[in-house]
């Protein structure tokens, strides 16, 4: 996807697990989405697990050729995106919450993909609408690029991103049993890199990244020791390479972090 490289662009959204807003810069802006969109599916997944359509423990067949929602033609994942695990095992039976599992932890597109093919796009859009994700999209396949040039693409806003991570936190993206889930899923997250590199060691943290060329962005809920826990998302546009944009969501996130607020006493701290 095209990038203007012109001037870099950091966008943000800082909210408490309420989803109240506390600071942020630009936090409606449009981002491509990258990998931010696998929360929205991690969603999607849980919801339909709770209205008992797709049991998470129900399998999937393993495939790693994908059809095109432009044409139907067959795709695969960019050599340089291949989940090799999930691709070793073309043909066996996984769960829906291995799949869900590994489009989390260590960002499998393969594994969105067969995520995405099962349940279609339409669960998706109701879902953001019902948490008020209004700038947000998800209309195309990872790497589908028939689409993309066709104008489908998947789109994300800061403050989007924070409003699905915070109902996750409150239990209200899905049910409070899902949402424990999920919760637990992001916190094994394998990609610190970015918002939770510039925290102390040992702060418990559950977050999303996402990035291709231009393009970084990490989505986080934070909990301190020592303060009310909160919703940080930072989105990164035009930087000449990825370190400097890792550096500036770095910045970003030690801000967030000097200005933690007190633990209100009545607030639960999931």
């Amino acid at each position: 996807m095209p990038v203007d490289m012109s001037e870099p662009i950091v966008a943000f959204a800082l909210t408490d697990l309420a989803g109240r807003p506390r600071e942020g810069h630009l936090p409606d802006r449009s981002f491509y989405a990258a990998s931010t969109m696998k929360v929205a599916v991690l969603v999607d997944v849980f919801r339909r697990h709770d209205a008992g359509v797709a049991d998470v423990d129900s399998q999937v067949t393993v495939a790693t050729m994908f059809r095109s929602g432009v044409d139907g033609s067959s795709f695969a994942i960019d050599a340089d995106e291949v989940d090799a695990e999930l691709s070793a095992r073309v043909g066996d039976q996984v769960s829906i919450r291995y799949l869900a599992e590994r489009m989390i932890t260590v960002s499998s597109n393969e594994a969105t993909n067969l995520l995405l093919q099962l349940s279609g796009f339409e669960g998706i859009a109701v879902l953001l609408k019902d948490l008020g994700a209004h700038g947000t999209v998800v209309q195309r396949l990872l790497d589908d690029d028939r689409a993309r040039a066709a104008g489908r693409d998947n789109h994300v806003t800061p403050a989007d991103l924070s409003r699905l991570m915070t109902a996750i936190a409150g239990g209200v993206a899905a049910s409070p049993r899902s949402c424990a889930e999920m919760l637990a899923i992001l916190g094994r997250q394998h990609y610190r890199d970015e918002i939770p590199a510039a925290l102390p060691a040992g702060t418990r943290v559950a977050n999303k990244t996402g990035w291709v060329t231009g393009i970084l962005h990490d989505t986080a809920l934070v909990w301190p020791r020592d303060a009310a826990p909160y919703c940080l998302t930072v989105c990164t546009e035009g930087f000449q390479d990825q370190q400097s944009a890792r550096q500036a969501i770095q910045e970003v996130s030690a801000r967030a972090w000097a200005r933690r607020e007190p633990a209100d006493p009545g607030e639960a701290n999931l």
